[in-house]
């Protein structure tokens, strides 16, 4: 029997609606449409069996704590009461068998004070959904009725720093290319958070990223900027994972970002019909890729781990192209995010469509960490001579 990397972490859509229509969005705006067919929300006979098949899972490998992420669509639209009874049944079930780490990801419109509550109460980490200055924001995470959400957002941060300041741990950003980076890191900083994601849009070989003037390395450069302000202390008490995990990787370190790394790939997608299914974010390659064809009432996780789509991200540098396993790069960019390098004719079998900037990026701060490194041993052997 082959050898398993036990699944750690489970993104459960418990909604499958959102109440925003962001145009980059993968559950909705980039092709794929199997959400039309999925139960508007989870059911509390879902959430019991799925919490049966983590329990199970745990207790065969000896798992210790799981992550589980209460997501969507908007993970809110459950409402207050019915995210109170999906904690209780997930708390309950797995009590005695695994410690649960519960997390959601939020675009923040929702939280009120009835929802806070249930925050509080079940412990819940929260991510908050931003991206940087008002008017970039506003341009993509738009609401329904065309109305963009910035204000709204802020105020749902605001009253969650106010009324459970310790579950905010984070917001995610996605990159806008044409956006100061400078700007949108002090944007973002000023909300006093803890973590920032500054993430790639979606995009593959076919449908590639907007370049602006063409520049083949522009979101690279994107970067390089907040890595320059990042390492100068510009705001010393933000933590930017998209680097650090640059940073780590290349010291040797292990990573700490599931979208840059060649360690097995532990987590796996619930829908709200209970069906399994890979990385949520495949949604942004072809319409229904991330389909497993099993679910949660006919099927184990080990079986889900077996599975094409969990197995190829647990093979180390078997799942990377010809192209990538030769770079001497690859236990570092370890090919850029799965997601992001598909294409119809080779599938998965590319390099990330960001390729060019992300080696752009990590040679340079490889090389800024050799000169940081180089000052302090030259400092230290003029003290050690004085």
């Amino acid at each position: 029997m082959e050898r398993i990397e036990p699944l750690n972490e489970f993104i459960v859509k418990i909604a499958s609606r959102c109440n925003l229509d962001c145009d980059y969005c993968y559950e909705y705006n980039l092709g794929d449409e199997s959400w039309r067919a999925q139960p508007k929300l989870m059911s509390d006979s879902v959430v019991t069996t799925l919490a049966r098949r983590i329990r199970e899972h745990a207790l065969a490998h000896g798992v210790e704590r799981v992550f589980v992420s209460l997501h969507g669509g908007e993970p809110l639209m459950v409402g207050a009461e019915r995210l109170d009874r999906i904690c209780r049944i997930l708390r309950s079930s797995l009590q005695g068998a695994v410690t649960p780490i519960l997390t959601t990801q939020t675009n923040g419109v929702l939280l009120d004070q009835g929802i806070i509550e249930v925050i509080v109460e079940h412990d819940i980490s929260v991510s908050v959904s931003i991206d940087g200055m008002k008017s970039f924001h506003d341009r993509h995470r738009k609401d329904h009725r065309g109305l963009g959400s910035y204000d709204r957002v802020v105020a749902g941060i605001s009253l969650l720093k106010q009324l459970a300041p310790r579950n905010l741990t984070g917001l995610l950003s996605v990159i806008d290319v044409e956006s100061d980076p400078l700007d949108t890191l002090d944007e973002i900083a000023a909300f006093d958070v803890a973590h920032v994601d500054f993430l790639l849009p979606h995009h593959n070989w076919d449908s590639p990223p907007p370049r602006p003037g063409g520049d083949p390395v522009a979101y690279g450069k994107w970067y390089w900027q907040v890595y320059q302000a990042w390492v100068s202390d510009r705001h010393p008490r933000l933590s930017v994972r998209f680097l650090e995990n640059i940073v780590s990787q290349l010291a040797g370190g292990r990573s700490i970002f599931e979208a840059m790394t060649l360690q097995p790939c532990t987590l796996i997608t619930i829908a709200t019909d209970g069906s399994m299914e890979g990385v949520d974010c495949l949604k942004s390659t072809a319409s229904g890729i991330q389909r497993m064809g099993i679910d949660v009432g006919m099927a184990s996780f080990d079986d889900a781990i077996r599975h094409r789509l969990v197995g190829v991200r647990q093979s180390g540098e078997n799942q990377l192209s010809a192209t990538c396993r030769s770079c001497d790069l690859k236990t570092v960019c370890a090919g850029g995010y799965f997601p992001h390098r598909w294409s119809g004719s080779r599938q998965f079998d590319n390099p990330s469509i960001y390729c060019e900037d992300l080696a752009w990026l990590i040679h340079r701060i490889h090389e800024d960490l050799r000169s940081h490194l180089k000052e302090t041993k030259d400092c230290a052997r003029s003290v050690g001579n004085d």
